[in-house]
């Protein structure tokens, strides 16, 4: 009993301290816990999911105005069955391609797609940006050809993607995919070595795993690496008697490559590092390996090791390079 009054004495003292003299009132504490954890996680959550909410308040508004346009553009996708190649998009970029797709319907808000093709990938997807490329057509005399969006819903077995589904986008756009011709490659002019895109810090310690070589006639049926065209943007080359070990080449794939364009003026190669993905792949003559490269990152050397910083669009010191060569 003696230990019982002290314990209740003791709580007593507990109670005066910190409310007073009355009794402890749990349900005004929590009420000014709850003030303070709340904002603060509602502020939280606005700034992490930032570009969602602006992404709906646009469209909420944007539909208000335009209510058919958008809904007329969608019915053409589906009846259509127009075939969307799918990128992930940020800070202005262009990046990897996820996948070729169809949209199936669209409901709620949201293209509901059939997936042709998708790209392995262990990206966390939902809510991220891509941007959408059709084949061009026009609406009320508007050409189309793109459009921005982002991931609505996301179902995949390990890296695989199986279903997805997009928000319907704010705009539909014509978007110029490539600002510079490709220009065919002369023999020599252009040479390129290449690394596994994995090698991208390590790529200049180690030997290319192809290349391009200056007299092909005196290596027979040697691998090697032929240059068809290039743009500032990406180039199509050829991968001549594949064999061996090569690094994976199957689209979305990425290298490292080292570019060197001939400037006829100076007389001298001038070198550019890049990243490239592999956008497309092609049979060649002889069994050759095609591969459609799109540049996605130019590396600078700092200190010992290189840093790669996104292209957008394409890359500007190797135009005027281009355009040097070409005058």
């Amino acid at each position: 009993m003696i230990d019982f009054l002290a314990q209740l004495d003791y709580l007593r003292d507990v109670q005066r301290n910190f409310g007073g003299m009355g009794r402890l009132d749990l349900l005004s504490v929590f009420t000014r816990i709850l003030s303070v954890v709340v904002p603060v996680v509602a502020v939280v959550a606005i700034w992490v999911y930032r570009h969602v909410f602006a992404f709906a308040f646009i469209r909420f508004f944007a539909r208000i105005f335009a209510p058919h346009s958008g809904q007329i553009v969608e019915n053409y996708l589906v009846t259509k069955g127009v075939m969307l190649e799918i990128y992930l998009y940020s800070g202005g970029d262009v990046g990897r391609k996820l996948t070729n797709a169809r949209v199936m319907e669209v409901v709620g808000g949201k293209m509901r797609l059939q997936l042709i093709n998708p790209a392995p990938t262990g990206l966390k997807l939902k809510n991220q940006r891509v941007v959408c490329y059709t084949k061009p057509f026009t609406y009320s005399g508007r050409k189309i050809n793109a459009f921005f969006t982002l991931v609505g819903t996301v179902v995949k077995r390990g890296s695989t993607l199986k279903e997805m589904s997009l928000l319907t986008p704010i705009k539909y756009r014509f978007v110029i995919r490539r600002k510079h011709s490709r220009k065919r490659a002369s023999e020599g002019t252009v040479r390129v070595k290449a690394w596994d895109g994995r090698k991208r810090k390590t790529f200049w310690m180690s030997r290319p795993d192809i290349q391009t070589i200056n007299d092909p006639a005196r290596y027979g049926d040697k691998m090697r690496l032929s240059v068809e065209n290039i743009s500032a943007g990406g180039m199509r080359l050829f991968i001549v008697n594949p064999k061996g070990t090569l690094p994976p080449l199957s689209r979305g794939n990425q290298l490292v490559m080292r570019v060197s364009v001939w400037n006829p003026k100076t007389k001298k190669f001038s070198y550019f590092n890049v990243i490239g993905t592999i956008r497309s792949r092609f049979k060649g003559k002889g069994g050759a390996i095609g591969l459609g490269i799109q540049f996605v990152a130019h590396g600078d050397k700092v200190g010992n090791q290189y840093v790669w910083k996104s292209i957008q669009g394409e890359l500007k010191s190797l135009a005027q390079y281009l355009s040097a060569a070409e005058g």
